[in-house]
């Protein structure tokens, strides 16, 4: 199952009863933010600039609604 909910303030994954798949919900980062985004969770990874467009490139290719 998959939900995607725009204006959201986190990005989660909630585990749901063993049963059913985990659900992945999604927000949109304002503009503004964009820029301090991937530093903040990604900064750590010295190739992070390299990958970013890649990882771009492979959700749209994925995901229809991306």
């Amino acid at each position: 199952m998959k939900t995607v909910s725009q204006n959201t303030p986190t990005i989660y994954s909630a585990t749901t009863p063993e049963n059913n798949p985990p659900q992945l919900v999604a927000s949109l980062v304002p503009d503004e933010q964009r820029i301090s985004f991937w530093p903040q969770h990604f900064g750590l990874i010295p190739q992070w600039v390299t990958l970013e467009p890649r990882v771009f490139g492979w959700m749209d290719r994925l995901c229809e609604d991306y």
